[in-house]
């Protein structure tokens, strides 16, 4: 009866508790810290009955879990309350990011892109660098909504090309090409999360990380055109010339594209945004997740306004938001209770627990060793179900890296390189499951055709950590 009736107020509850964190980043009062508190725990009481069994079971251990910290620790009542809502930053970054999509959805870039594909791409292993770079340019502003766009951007093209394994294709291109930038661009919410949690600053790691993820799409881009080559070898060369007469046809009678909107304008958009970001960090004093979450709405207003679409942008925000949230209601059972969670962890005292078990497994492997295995920890939690943003989370809370004599900044670096193979290859989350959905395939059958890559991103994040390491 509860969450029934409350189903109606569900956005108003989430957006007071979104904006009640943000106003409580500019404006630090306790009374407000109880009011976000409260609010966390009516918007658990709501969706709880809602959601997926798996989703309640989770939620259930994690509450448990820090309600037991709390008992055995003697904890005063308050804080059973206060201790929600501290990954309500987190879930805030997550239901505005989507925002920063809407020019580009607005500007119509993906019909303009599709139809320079089909007029100038003319081999299967160029097309797959092209999917796989555009996931990349997208996945650097959009996080999640890239898939859905690169994929019906790139799908009808297939159609011309002598491709045998269609949807296998464009799933590796695609899922590879958008994992790459969640290790540094500042939209992913795992980079917030990860920046809070060790303490480093952003524009510190990331002109490491960049170089690093261009890396990854380049060499992806050549394991794909050495399979395009040789699957190609394999076909009918009867086959090969029908696709070639097909793509003749598409680009006699295909008009030409008349929108003035231009591609270009999207990675010139995400150079003026990094650069913002990395200027505000280095000039304020607020954290990156707020001045991330601030910041992008109205730098996708400005976007729309600039290309002419302000008004449009206005009215589709106001429909977007209730709808967005609405979606999340998964992410904010999950999320709040693995916060409360970890404030139970930190009131408890229960973390140096944690880092003493960890020190000693430390004292077994070596330092070095051990960082060389942190990247596989967001990996192995991917595999039992956690997203990849809660399991790090958590990992967080429990590594000390003065203490493990590992710097933050290889920490970080090592534990980003990790979420980026739970993107690539963890079977349960979203990224898996909308791959799934678009290619009418298996999540475990995505997880499967990404296992290869995924081992050589590995191999190429612990060489990174093996050469930062003795600079650091």
């Amino acid at each position: 009866m509860l969450s029934k009736s409350f189903s109606k107020g569900r956005p108003c509850i989430f957006l007071s508790a979104i904006a009640a964190n943000l106003l409580s980043a500019f404006f630090p009062s306790e009374p407000l810290h109880w009011v976000i508190s409260v609010l966390c725990i009516l918007i658990i009481l709501m969706v709880f009955r809602s959601v997926s069994r798996f989703v309640q079971g989770l939620s259930t251990l994690f509450l448990l879990i820090g309600a037991s910290l709390l008992l055995a620790s003697d904890a005063a009542w308050t804080q059973f309350v206060t201790g929600f809502g501290n990954m309500l930053n987190i879930l805030s970054l997550f239901a505005l990011i989507p925002f920063i999509a809407l020019p580009i959805e607005l500007g119509n870039y993906a019909s303009r892109i599709q139809h320079m594909i089909q007029r100038t791409i003319k081999r299967s292993g160029l097309l797959y660098s092209m999917t796989a770079s555009l996931s990349y340019i997208l996945s650097s502003f959009m996080n999640i909504a890239t898939l859905p766009m690169v994929y019906q951007t790139i799908r009808p093209s297939l159609e011309l090309f002598p491709i045998e394994q269609k949807e296998r294709f464009i799933s590796r291109a695609i899922t590879h090409g958008y994992s790459m930038p969640i290790v540094w661009t500042p939209v992913a919410p795992i980079v917030g999360i990860i920046v809070e949690m060790t303490g480093v600053r952003w524009s510190a790691i990331v002109p490491i990380m960049i170089p690093f993820s261009l890396f990854g799409l380049f060499l992806d881009g050549l394991m794909g055109q050495w399979n395009a080559k040789r699957r190609q070898k394999q076909l009918d060369p009867a086959v090969i010339r029908e696709m070639a007469a097909a793509r003749q046809m598409v680009d006699e009678h295909t008009p030409p594209f008349r929108k003035p909107c231009h591609p270009v304008h999207i990675p010139l958009a995400i150079l003026v945004f990094t650069c913002l970001i990395a200027l505000l960090e280095k000039y304020t004093q607020y954290s990156f997740l707020l001045l991330v979450s601030v910041a992008v709405i109205p730098f996708a207003l400005l976007w729309s306004v600039l290309i002419g679409y302000g008004r449009p942008f206005i009215q589709k925000s106001k429909a977007m938001l209730p709808a967005q949230l609405l979606k999340m209601k998964e992410q904010f059972l999950v999320f709040l209770s693995a916060g409360f969670m970890i404030s139970a962890i930190q009131t408890s005292g229960a973390g140096h627990v944690l880092n003493s078990w960890i020190m000693a497994g430390v004292g077994l492997v070596g330092a070095d060793l051990f960082l060389l295995l942190i990247p596989l920890i967001p990996l192995a939690l991917a595999f039992v179900g956690l997203h990849p943003a809660v399991g790090l989370a958590l990992t967080a809370e429990s590594l000390n890296p003065h203490a493990l004599g590992i710097s933050p900044e290889l920490t970080a670096i090592a534990m980003l390189t990790g979420a980026a193979t739970a993107f690539l290859m963890g079977p349960y989350n979203a990224t898996a499951g909308m791959m799934a959905n678009l290619t009418k395939q298996s999540s475990i059958r995505i997880s499967n055709w990404n296992a290869p890559f995924t081992l050589v991103y590995l191999v190429m994040s612990m060489f990174l950590l093996i050469i930062l390491k003795k600079g650091y």
